[in-house]
């Protein structure tokens, strides 16, 4: 009885390091947009898109992160 506890233990842990893991592996995907003091956009860095990956412009301070791979319309 005691190893089927252990077992459920160790299962529980493996399954909600999997959903973590996943989560992660998903989150860096998306978008950084740049904004200057008076608020227009100056840069942006797209990550794990594919095609769509790159940057331009420049980084400041004042950011916005989106998450996700949308399409340019």
């Amino acid at each position: 009885m005691r190893r089927i506890g252990l077992f459920a233990a160790v299962m529980a842990v493996a399954m909600v390091g999997g959903v973590s893991f996943n989560a992660l592996a998903y989150n860096w995907q998306g978008t950084w947009y740049y904004y200057n003091a008076e608020g227009a956009q100056v840069g942006k860095w797209t990550a794990g898109c594919g095609a769509a990956d790159g940057r331009w412009g420049q980084t400041t301070e004042n950011k916005r992160f989106v998450q996700g791979c949308a399409a340019e319309s």
